[in-house]
């Protein structure tokens, strides 16, 4: 008896597994509410399932339900909370909610676990850059960079906060590192941050151009 138990309880497992491995599949063509399905699927075999919570948790935030990727990020914690990459994606979910300070605190907290996650940096420099904070949303992006040298997003995010606060020498160099490596850009994205630099080198001098190209 004990056998058949245990076999059955294997089935559900690996049943739950595939559905997991089939959201990710529905999240990698872009088809999110395929994926809350799949997940919600493998959650009713094992309620346990971390990553089941995660996929759903992305799949949410994709469609724009951050309420309910929130309660499912919390749900994965609950269940693994010494994984950084948990805490991020929960911040992510608070800062979509106007949730300033309880993002800064779970990017505080991911740091924590792991101080070398140049994510946790970047996310935590948006959240200080949506509360003004621009020298804290700058010393975020430089750290996330110092990671992780290839992390477009967070040059053309510091970029961006630079151009706010008058450094237009710095906003083209972090733009310009930024299609650098932003290799997988539509042209459309890729169009309009040229004219961005085009537009910032109009305004400066001839010779501040010259260096900011340099």
């Amino acid at each position: 008896m004990k056998i058949i138990q245990r076999f059955w309880q294997l089935s559900r497992l690996n049943l739950a597994k595939a559905y997991v491995a089939w959201a990710e599949t529905h999240l990698f063509r872009d088809e999110p509410a395929k994926a809350v399905k799949n997940c919600t699927r493998a959650l009713d075999l094992d309620p346990l399932m971390v990553d089941a919570y995660v996929q759903r948790g992305r799949a949410y935030y994709r469609l724009g339900a951050y309420t309910e990727a929130l309660v499912d990020y919390e749900a994965a914690i609950t269940l693994a909370p010494k994984n950084a990459t948990l805490f991020i994606n929960r911040g992510l979910a608070h800062h979509a909610l106007g949730n300033s300070a309880e993002a800064v605190g779970d990017f505080n907290w991911a740091i924590f676990l792991d101080p070398h996650q140049p994510l946790a940096y970047n996310h935590r420099g948006l959240t200080d850059e949506a509360l003004g904070n621009y020298l804290g949303a700058i010393a975020d992006y430089t750290q996330a960079i110092s990671l992780d040298p290839h992390l477009a997003v967070s040059y053309a995010n510091r970029g961006r906060v630079r151009m706010v606060r008058g450094d237009l020498v710095g906003a083209l160099r972090d733009l310009r590192q930024y299609l650098a490596l932003a290799t997988g850009l539509i042209s459309a994205e890729r169009i309009a941050v040229e004219k961005m630099m085009l537009d910032l080198m109009g305004q400066l001098s001839g010779e501040a151009a010259a260096i900011s190209l340099a």
